[in-house]
This record gives C-alpha cells, sequence and structure tokens, in this order.
C-alpha cells in the first residue's frame, strides 16, 4: 500500500469524466460514504476522482453513474478497465 511522506496511507485514485460538473457532484453525493476512508470520491470540476482499497468501489462507482447518465459508457469502461 502507499504512504505519504508522513507515513499514512494512502489510497490509489482513479479518474472518471463526467457529462459535466452538476453530473460530477450527483455522483460524489450519492457515492460518499461517511466513516469510510478507504473509499472515497470527491469532485474536480467534472471529474470524480474515487480513491479505494477495493478495486470494486471505483468499478460500482462507474457502472452506477454510467447507468444513471452522469457518464458515458465510454468513461465508465476507461475505469474499469483500468483497474
Amino acid at each position: 500500500m502507499p504512504t505519504s511522506e508522513r507515513g499514512a496511507l494512502t489510497m490509489p485514485e482513479t479518474r472518471l469524466k463526467c457529462r459535466n460538473a452538476s453530473s460530477a457532484a450527483a455522483v460524489v453525493a450519492a457515492g460518499a460514504e461517511p466513516g469510510d476512508p478507504q473509499h472515497t470520491v470527491r469532485q474536480d470540476g467534472r471529474h470524480v476522482v474515487i480513491a479505494y482499497a477495493s478495486t470494486r468501489w471505483p468499478f460500482d462507482v462507474a457502472e452506477w453513474a454510467a447507468l444513471e447518465g452522469h457518464a458515458s459508457d465510454k468513461s465508465a469502461a476507461r475505469v474499469m478497465t483500468a483497474l
């Protein structure tokens, strides 16, 4: 597991390109897991930055975003195949 300069664990991250900033905000709102520091989502413009300990988390976020129309199938597939 990667660590920061201070020795704290850092999670791997991947980025999901959404249709627009509003779509990214909807994905972040739906994907927020309070109290789970190992599986997080945050918004960066029209992108959702997904940090994860388990590769299932970004897969699920990307799949849900595509099914709900917040991201294209191509953008979701890019996340899924990069894991």
